[in-house]
């Protein structure tokens, strides 16, 4: 799977390391518009993201926290940039 839909809250990427950043912005998530939207759509100026690995392992994203919130659209590009370029610990 490279790229994986979860439902109308965000998505997942698994990239050729292996890991997987998921990317959401539903209101159970860490996000500035937490009303719940407008249907099956919603609209974010940020979104919550996390990483982990094949294994379960989750990724450490900063601060010491493997979920980070109110991300912007840059920030989830380097987060991403950075996870795909990681090596899986052994």
């Amino acid at each position: 799977m490279a790229f994986k839909t979860t439902d109308a809250n965000g998505f997942h990427m698994a990239f050729a390391n292996g890991a997987t950043v998921s990317v959401q912005w539903n209101p159970g998530n860490y996000v500035s518009d937490r009303s719940g939207g407008r249907g099956d759509r919603r609209d974010s100026a940020d979104a919550e993201v996390a990483a982990w690995w094949p294994d379960g392992t989750w990724i450490n994203l900063g601060d010491n926290d493997d979920v980070v919130g109110w991300q912007t659209t840059e920030n989830v590009c380097e987060i991403m940039r950075m996870v795909s370029q990681m090596e899986q610990p052994q």
